[in-house]
């Protein structure tokens, strides 16, 4: 295997660097934690942080912990898009008027630091475009925030900073348009084989700085939704839509007693969803019904005529049943409507893939009859 030089970006929390009394409002901030992706089955991130790297990397030797996070910091050809920038769901909403620490560890190998940019956003940062140089940061971090360094070549970065409205997103990255980058850093780059400019995360710490700031009702229930959230490879997923009534507290997270989860959240269909509504099945089966077929079929002609180039096929229940049977049933009925697409189109069968839900993202309340028939349904989910 090609050996590719890597220059990595370390954000810890140590003890010289956080209050002990504030809470870290950041889940995993040592990124020991490792999500399984949902679309893969496989490791691809650290669980509460939505980037897509492929493997736990352990150098250079991480200053907490066994694991580092590694982000793409610039490509010497490209512009860095989508979820090459790691971001997560602060644990507190960041308060308008209130000022927050930002406290890490930073190691850029051999390539020289000049600049890292942090966004704050209301919403999930990828509901935006990433348009490289036209996003503007909250602040950006520069050599004149670093504080101390060790013998490795990891620097202590610090950073007090305000902010003028309420804020549920953290970000970190590079959002700046791409420079011209020193003849001595292509080659090292053309050599290894790899035109990526790497840094690598380690831990890190944001906290309030009123100490009169002890957290927040949710602080354990969004620990709870970042780290459920598994999806690192699909579209249409916003942490700020998530559904957050059936995701169960964690305890062994759960540093606030007697917290209780906020209201239910309902989320539309992403767009481009074809809805398969539930009466197009037996009851409890996962059958279609030979009178609906001829319906199914105009879905499919819909289908045909966009050629999409991916198929996301989720299915979806009501509350009725136990957790376990209708995250069964809804995957049951996603995969029969796979298996007809793939009989009356077989050219799309290697783009689709299913999922089931359950119970987990309704569309309405479970509390009436109407709002369970909504809830009960099949998305086909196009991209194209």
């Amino acid at each position: 295997m090609m050996k590719i030089r890597l220059i990595w970006l370390s954000l810890c929390c140590l003890p010289l660097a956080v209050n002990c009394q504030q809470p870290n409002l950041l889940a995993n901030n040592s990124f020991e934690d490792y999500n399984t992706c949902t679309e893969y089955h496989a490791q691809c991130a650290p669980a509460a942080w939505f980037i897509v790297t492929t493997t736990k990397v352990k150098w250079p030797p991480p200053k907490d912990g066994e694991c580092v996070m590694p982000i793409i910091y610039d490509n010497i050809y490209a512009p860095m898009q989508g979820r090459t920038f790691p971001y997560t769901m602060t644990l507190c909403p960041l308060k308008a008027g209130k000022e927050y620490d930002l406290v890490f560890w930073l190691y850029t190998g051999e390539y020289p630091f000049t600049h890292l940019d942090v966004v704050l956003t209301a919403a999930d940062p990828t509901r935006a475009p990433s348009v490289i140089g036209k996003i503007t940061p909250s602040f950006s971090l520069s050599k004149a925030d670093v504080t101390a360094r060790d013998n490795n070549g990891w620097m202590l970065v610090r950073r007090r900073f305000a902010v003028d409205e309420e804020k549920k997103f953290f970000l970190i990255g590079n959002v700046m348009a791409s420079g011209s980058y020193p003849r001595s850093v292509e080659k090292k780059l053309r050599k290894s084989g790899h035109s990526d400019i790497l840094f690598c995360i380690d831990s890190i710490s944001l906290t309030a700085a009123d100490t009169a700031e002890k957290g927040c009702n949710s602080y354990a229930y969004t620990h709870s939704i970042v780290y459920e959230e598994r999806h690192r490879h699909t579209r249409h997923i916003y942490l700020d839509s998530l559904p957050g009534n059936s995701i169960p507290l964690q305890s062994s997270h759960d540093t606030l007693a007697g917290i209780q989860p906020p209201p239910p959240l309902f989320i539309p269909p992403p767009a481009d969803t074809l809805l398969v509504p539930g009466i197009f099945f037996s009851t409890n089966s996962s059958e279609i019904k030979a009178g609906y077929a001829r319906q199914l079929d105009s879905f499919l002609v819909k289908i045909g005529v966009k050629k999409p180039a991916r198929i996301e096929v989720n299915g979806h229940t009501d509350n009725t049943a136990s957790d376990e049977w209708n995250d069964a049933l809804s995957l049951r009925r996603a995969a029969s409507i796979r298996d007809y697409i793939v009989k009356k189109l077989p050219d799309l069968q290697a783009s689709i893939s299913v999922n089931g839900y359950g119970s987990r993202r309704p569309l309405a309340g479970n509390d009436t009859p109407s709002g369970k028939a909504r809830n009960r349904r099949v998305e086909i989910v196009l991209t194209y």
